[in-house]
């Protein structure tokens, strides 16, 4: 799914449903996807993770939120006004300079999404729409994923606090402190959790799986920043309510093209203990990008890391290509096992997408999820969860996304 923080919750009703779209549709919506391709001027676009990979900088190199994500710096706004690339006349010590006297500076951002989703089989009995924490549905419909506004305060030279709302729900809320300028940063609030490669995407089956999709924020405090080749994090959290406590870990480094590390994470959301640990890696060489991630975990007894303790296991594995600065297409499997001791539970999905930025502000999506079936689950009405249900059946969806940002 494309990358969103956040969607609206909508509740099913017992209106009719639409008819299935019949084939001639769906090439239709491939025809206008098409065109709108070649139509329109070229732009930038969204930056990622595989741009500091070939940058070889962290995260903070161009964006404003040490961290990443979000609203870029000058260095950022530079680089993206160039498509990804810098001007000859491109002054590093100038433009570093000409930004520590900004100080006391307000930034706004608004990030607008909206989709339509055409289910390949469209069941009326089910009479299931798309929710916050999976887009299969079995209604055709338009959703509004994300309508979120974002205010970036530079309070001082090294200080910085950040605020956004996101339909009428506050997303994020903290401060952020610059305490060793590269080496150590200082968060305090509700923040997304830093866990492995930094996704925007929750429909990545093994972040769906984990609960630690972009919709997920949570209080507490993160700290970290980077020495040499080396970039670390750690964070203290509550676990789903104010009760339960947690805390996570992240260590990886990055040599030339290549970005890797292993997370982990420990927290008490219950009576029991739970762990997750991830590695992760990414490369990027001229506009060709891959990146991985394999996760496991484990409820009840944490002292025992044996292979038989696992209960879960995720992971997925992609590629981008950036074949214009305004055009990437992309191409993804995962899977996600809740439990490895039950067979038939587990989910797997490919992702094919394409995004094309037809104005400087503006982008369009067409993803197709192929949902693979899984032949041995259990009997259709021993599954309570329709969205799995779906899934473990193999009904795809095709998403037509358009996303605005100011």
């Amino acid at each position: 799914m494309n990358p969103h923080n956040n969607c609206v919750r909508h509740s099913s009703n017992n209106t009719s449903l639409p008819k299935p779209l019949g084939a001639s549709l769906l090439l239709l919506l491939v025809f206008i996807a098409s065109v709108a391709l070649n139509l329109f001027l070229p732009t930038a676009v969204e930056a990622r993770p595989e741009f500091a990979t070939e940058l070889e900088k962290e995260c903070n190199f161009c964006h404003l939120d040490p961290a990443g994500g979000g609203p870029r710096n000058r260095i950022g706004e530079i680089f993206e006004e160039n498509y990804f690339e810098f001007p000859e006349d491109f002054d590093l010590e100038a433009v570093t300079e000409e930004a520590k006297e900004v100080v006391k500076r307000l930034t706004t951002s608004l990030d607008f999404q909206t989709a339509f989703i055409k289910t390949t089989h469209v069941d009326e009995e089910e009479n299931a729409i798309a929710g916050c924490n999976s887009c299969h549905s079995s209604i055709d419909r338009f959703l509004l994923m994300q309508a979120e506004v974002t205010f970036n305060a530079q309070a001082s030279e090294h200080v910085q606090l950040t605020l956004s709302n996101n339909a009428g729900t506050t997303m994020n809320a903290f401060a952020t402190v610059d305490a060793i300028p590269k080496h150590l940063y200082v968060k305090v609030g509700q923040f997304r959790l830093p866990f492995a490669i930094k996704q925007k995407d929750h429909n990545i089956l093994v972040r769906e799986g984990y609960g630690l999709g972009s919709n997920k924020r949570d209080v507490g405090v993160e700290l970290g920043g980077s020495a040499g080749k080396l970039f670390y994090n750690a964070a203290f959290f509550n676990a789903n309510n104010a009760a339960a406590k947690g805390g996570l870990g992240t260590l990886g480094a990055q040599i030339g093209p290549i970005r890797a590390g292993v997370s982990a994470l420990l927290e008490k959301p219950g009576e029991d203990w739970e762990r997750l640990i991830g590695a992760f890696l990414t490369a990027s060489y001229a506009g060709m990008s891959v990146e991985g991630e394999f996760n496991f975990g484990k409820s009840g007894e944490v002292a025992s890391f044996t292979p038989d303790a696992v209960d879960s296991k995720g992971y997925y594995v992609g590629a981008k290509y950036r074949a214009l600065p305004q055009l990437t297409i992309a191409g993804r499997y995962g899977l996600f096992d809740p439990d490895r001791m039950v067979k038939g539970d587990t989910s797997q999905r490919v992702t094919l997408s394409a995004q094309y930025n037809f104005i400087e502000n503006g982008a369009i999506s067409i993803f197709y999820w192929a949902n693979l079936s899984n032949t041995d689950r259990g009997a259709d009405d021993t599954i309570q969860d329709k969205g799995m249900l779906r899934q473990l059946q193999g009904t795809d969806q095709i998403i037509l996304m358009s996303r605005f940002w100011f």
